[in-house]
């Protein structure tokens, strides 16, 4: 998979959280940039709100967290049964820390 850009992982969010792609027309890597952009705003909005700075092994811990809990919800509203569940979590993952990289580097 080639990994989204803040902007283009925004795109995707846009098309499956805003309704602009059928359900069915969804794939992996659409869905898992969509989950993984939620997840950074989650992330933010927690970091920001706990006042909790940037810390690389603890966003880790946190995405993922956000990332299963955004794909559960898909997932058990039945609109994406024509994808892996495990696959969708796996490259969100990977595109999650993609953006976290871009954000913030290597701290």
């Amino acid at each position: 998979m080639g990994l989204f850009e803040k902007h283009h992982a925004r795109d995707a969010y846009d098309m499956v959280y805003g309704g602009r792609r059928p359900h069915h027309e969804v794939t992996h890597e659409l869905l898992a940039g969509a989950a993984a952009f939620e997840a950074m705003r989650m992330y933010e909005h927690h970091r920001e709100r706990e006042g909790i700075p940037v810390h690389h092994e603890l966003a880790k811990e946190l995405l993922a967290g956000f990332i299963g809990a955004e794909l559960d919800k898909h997932f058990d509203g039945g609109r994406y049964g024509h994808l892996n569940l495990h696959e969708a979590k796996r490259l969100a993952r990977e595109q999650a820390e993609y953006l976290w990289r871009q954000e913030y580097g290597r701290r």
